[in-house]
């Protein structure tokens, strides 16, 4: 995995989150959803806020040794999807949405289980270039 993309990946991603919370939304789709695209909105949210959570844990196993990071990203990712609901309030084309933050909060919680099981199953860290991708420990000692 690319050392970039681990320690400064979420700094290149909140900006992307933040743009796509704001602007109109007949900017980004080029015309106003109808309201039975809600799934697809639920479904962004869902998505965007888990992968920031995962590369805000990422770059704190990396910054912090012995880290997982894994609190640090739920944190995090969590308060900036409780502060896009709040930037969204005054907007008069956008809405905040207590729905939007418990979707947000859900992929989070989804995600960094997933890299905590990916992490347990490959015996290492996933940001950790020795051991992603490679065979666990235990599959290191069968070979020899």
């Amino acid at each position: 995995m690319s050392d970039w993309l681990v320690r400064r990946g979420w700094l290149a991603w909140a900006p992307v989150i933040l743009f796509v919370s704001v602007v109109p939304v007949a900017w980004i789709f080029g015309f106003t959803p109808r309201a039975s695209w809600s799934l697809s909105g639920d479904l962004g949210h869902f998505f965007e806020f888990g992968l920031f959570a995962v590369l805000v844990a990422l770059a704190r196993e990396r910054a912090v040794a012995g880290s997982t990071g894994l609190l640090v990203g739920a944190a995090v990712a969590m308060g900036y999807g409780l502060a896009i609901e709040l930037i969204q309030w005054p907007i008069p084309y956008r809405s905040a949405d207590p729905r939007d933050f418990a979707v947000a909060v859900v992929g989070v919680t989804c995600a960094l289980a997933l890299l905590w099981y990916v992490r347990r199953r490959h015996g290492g860290a996933a940001g950790d270039r020795d051991t992603v991708g490679a065979a666990s420990p235990k599959a290191k000692e069968a070979q020899r």
